[in-house]
């Protein structure tokens, strides 16, 4: 062995060294290069002392930018598995908000999606500490994943159950819908369309949707049926009524069937109208001709009487609605309060192991043999001070959230009161345009007798 096949194995030492931190085979070949060269050293020969020393301290002036390159490699690897570990805790808080959400939607999952993918990197680099703390890791992040994965599958479950079940109702609705639009034909019997009414009717009541229902003609005035023709036509204003005050109960193409039954009987029914016109026309042409006037103005102001009561009736179910959103949003910030107060004292308690470890390494630096291992103790001492620093700083946060969900909390009830009172409004005003349409109804009826 002489010095030129020392200084090709330096050089092959020395591309090692910057090739350090990219590969764990790298790192486990350096070492045996720098055992073996350190062998070569005894067995050498050297034309003289001067070329002996210069290689030798080429050879250590190599180790030294090894420890140096050995350092920076451990620091990066530290910070990136700090990092790793941090996105997981995020990661773990947005999973803990999401399992605790009511109502689920699709955007509550946009942010944990983008976290999975872009923590799912950090696994794939060597660069991690230790396999311990990958492990640990990667055991919280398959289970938080696993369990988002979870919840949004349940929540997709439900929403298709949930619209199942809508399009069967809305289908059964619409079926018994065109049976009565059916019946309301010129050629059928009158009885039989009072039938076919009273049926619908106790179908509503059967199947408790009776809250958003008008009392339909033929039920509220059934000795309306020797009108016939008029009978018809109020029917059919009654399943337009219906569809709109059940339009959350109804598709748009089961909405879009209905009306094109219905336009399509209008045609017969107009002919109907028509010919009961002409006979009244010869009979008393002006008192029908006026008695059309009021009929118009009627029904003009019926249907915007309608209008409003089903633009009230929706804001009152809108209330409601946001009235049990305020009460589950109350519940939700007390769970919060009491989840944040358990958290303190696990905090403090890391806090006070952090500081019992900081003690021990305080020995450990005393007693320190070496000047490296007092370099390293000195790291891990400043690593478990950050960490008591941060875990203080989390402490002062989870109390300054406390404070907002007090305060919250503190609030909330007076906007469900006022809610309250909204509701008790619209329930008032409410009654009293149904009044003002049953009134109007009675009216119309005597004057007609």
């Amino acid at each position: 062995m002489n010095i030129i096949d020392i200084d090709k194995k330096l050089e092959i030492f020395d591309k090692l060294i910057q090739e350090f931190g990219t590969s764990i085979f790298i790192s486990k070949e350096i070492w045996t290069r720098q055992r073996e060269i350190a062998e070569n050293f005894k067995a050498a020969q050297f034309i003289d002392d001067n070329s002996k020393n210069t290689t030798t301290q080429k050879f250590q002036h190599l180790i030294n930018q090894l420890k140096e390159k050995e350092n920076q490699v451990v620091s990066a690897n530290e910070k990136f598995t700090n990092e790793g570990e941090n996105l997981v805790f995020h990661l773990e808080n947005l999973y803990n908000k999401i399992s605790t959400a009511t109502p689920l939607e699709k955007s509550d999952f946009i942010e944990s999606k983008k976290n999975i993918n872009q923590i799912f990197e950090y696994f794939k680099l060597p660069k991690w500490v230790s396999k311990e703390r990958r492990t640990m890791a990667w055991d919280k992040y398959n289970f938080i994943r696993n369990s988002i994965k979870e919840i949004e599958d349940k929540m997709y479950a439900s929403f298709r159950e949930e619209k199942t079940n809508q399009i069967s109702q809305s289908l059964e609705i619409t079926e018994k819908l065109c049976v009565v639009v059916g019946a309301c034909h010129p050629s059928v019997v009158i009885d039989d369309l009072k039938i076919v009414v009273e049926k619908f009717n106790q179908f509503l009541i059967d199947t408790n949707l009776t809250e958003l229902n008008n009392t339909w003609h033929l039920i509220e005035k059934p000795e309306d049926i020797k009108f016939s023709i008029r009978c018809r036509t109020e029917t059919l204003n009654d399943v337009r009524n219906f569809i709109v005050n059940y339009k959350d109960y109804l598709t748009r193409e089961h909405k879009g069937q209905i009306f094109a039954t219905i336009d399509a009987l209008k045609i017969d029914l107009n002919k109907a109208w028509e010919s009961h016109k002409e006979d009244q026309q010869k009979k008393q042409e002006e008192w029908e001709i006026k008695k059309k006037e009021r009929e118009e103005k009627r029904v003009e102001w019926t249907n915007k009487q309608l209008d409003f009561l089903a633009m009230l009736e929706n804001r009152l179910e809108n209330q409601i609605a946001y009235k049990a959103k305020q009460e589950s949003y109350l519940q939700s910030q007390k769970e919060y309060a009491t989840r944040f107060e358990s958290r303190i004292p696990q905090q403090k308690e890391y806090i006070q192991k952090l500081q019992e470890q900081l003690i021990d390494l305080e020995k450990k630096h005393v007693t320190a043999w070496t000047d490296s291992f007092k370099l390293k103790v000195e790291e891990w001492m400043k690593e478990k001070q950050l960490k008591v620093e941060t875990v203080e700083k989390d402490i002062d946060a989870i109390k300054e959230k406390i404070v907002d969900i007090n305060k919250n909390i503190e609030e909330l009830p007076n906007k469900i009161l006022e809610l309250d009172e909204t509701i008790v409004e619209l329930n008032a005003k409410i009654l009293e345009v149904k009044h003002k349409l049953t009134n109007d109804s009675v009216n119309i009826e005597l004057k007609e007798n």
